[in-house]
């Protein structure tokens, strides 16, 4: 049985951020979204844990660029995530995942 989640606005805000950022960018750190949302880690803690909580993000670590970063990346289609949707998806395709 599927459960429908009902998000907050400050969630589905940060999600849609999230999915545009993750188009172009396999690899969000929380420093990636500070700097995009000009939102606190602790600010976004909250919020992040929550679409985690709901699957709507993964998160976790990964070993990219030479070193293990701690990433996140937005649930989308059928419960996967995209390292590079750009090789599956057009922009406006993407777009269409938004909350």
């Amino acid at each position: 049985m599927s459960t429908k989640h009902k998000y907050t606005q400050e969630q589905r805000d940060l999600f849609n951020i999230l999915l545009d950022m993750n188009y172009s960018e396999p690899y969000i750190t929380i420093e990636d979204i500070q700097k995009a949302t000009g939102s606190s880690k602790r600010e976004l803690a909250p919020v992040l844990g929550d679409l985690i909580s709901k699957g709507k993000i993964l998160a976790g670590n990964e070993e990219a660029l030479g070193t293990v970063l701690h990433t996140y990346t937005p649930i989308v289609y059928r419960g996967q995530a995209f390292g590079y949707p750009l090789d599956t998806f057009t922009y406006s395709e993407w777009q269409l995942f938004a909350l």
